[in-house]
């Protein structure tokens, strides 16, 4: 195995560990789920509501399947392109999204500027790594 494969299955299996733990907290654990999102993306959830609860947990089932996916490209890197060319268009278009919305991030969330810069940066760098070594 090269230093490259090595790498590209090293960033998968984080991604992997990342989604799946959203997932499971998003649907498990929704105070949890607003404690990672002030800690990891600076966001104040407050009270959300319902609607926004049955949303969460949709969303943490999305975060499951695609972390499953991850975590099967880990393994085989070259026997799932197809996923990773999906997580390397799902980390570009997250960051674009938070780029673009960075006002609304902000007014309704309270994201503030450069916090928003550092996590959008993350996601390029994620998405970078992924093209970078494409199998």
């Amino acid at each position: 195995m090269s230093g490259g494969e090595m790498i590209l299955r090293a960033v998968l299996a984080l991604l992997a560990v990342y989604h799946l733990s959203m997932g499971l907290v998003s649907i498990f654990f929704q105070r949890g789920a607003a404690g990672l999102a002030r800690g990891l993306y600076g966001i104040e959830m407050g009270d959300s509501g319902q609607r926004f609860s049955y949303a969460l947990r949709m969303l943490g089932l999305y975060a499951l399947a695609f972390g499953f996916l991850l975590a099967r490209a880990a393994m085989d890197p070259a026997g799932h392109r197809s996923v990773i060319a999906a997580a390397i268009l799902l980390q570009s278009v997250r960051a674009a999204s938070r780029l673009a919305s960075a006002g609304t991030l902000r007014a309704a969330f309270g994201v503030a500027p450069a916090r928003n810069g550092l996590n959008a940066a993350a996601l390029v760098a994620q998405a970078g790594l992924l093209a970078w070594f494409f199998p």
